[in-house]
């Protein structure tokens, strides 16, 4: 499976992930999976126009995303809005070796991890699924940040 990266940001496509992961990364496609439930509440064409053109963008929803990542011959970012949508995917058959959690920004009753990266006890359930499955979890924003380990958080 072609995933080179993932990263859990619910802003998606942004300064950091154009500026700084893009680059670094050397990937052919940025790959979103949505969620049914969510797909009205994104603007395709506005993600399209974020993205520099050199990178193709696709849209799935999450199931048909693991079968066009599982068949695809590109280097591909993942690019996730939720840490459950990712746990979701995780369980359809999503294969990956470590998630980067990008902004998950505050909401009521979350916990403050890093900069811009606040959990909830929806979010800490999933990561701990995830991280039992031995899936690396850590977070920076930018990829000469430190990595901060969100499983050594999450234990302590």
């Amino acid at each position: 499976m072609p995933i080179i990266f993932a990263r859990v940001d619910d802003r998606l496509i942004h300064g950091q992930v154009v500026q700084a992961w893009l680059p670094e990364l050397n990937v052919d496609e940025v790959l979103i999976p949505c969620a049914k439930h969510r797909a009205h509440l994104l603007n395709k064409n506005l993600l399209r126009l974020s993205l520099p053109y050199e990178y193709g963008l696709t849209i799935l929803d999450s199931h048909a995303c693991v079968q066009y990542a599982r068949n695809s011959s590109k280097r591909i970012f993942a690019l996730i809005g939720t840490v459950q949508e990712l746990a979701d995917l995780i369980e359809d058959g999503l294969q990956i070796k470590s998630v980067n959690i990008g902004g998950m920004h505050f909401k009521d009753h979350a916990q403050k991890l890093a900069e811009n990266v606040f959990l909830d006890e929806q979010d800490k359930h999933f990561l701990r699924i995830i991280d039992g499955l031995g899936i690396r979890i850590e977070t920076r924003a930018v990829p000469n940040a430190k990595s901060i380990s969100v499983t050594q958080e999450l234990r302590s």
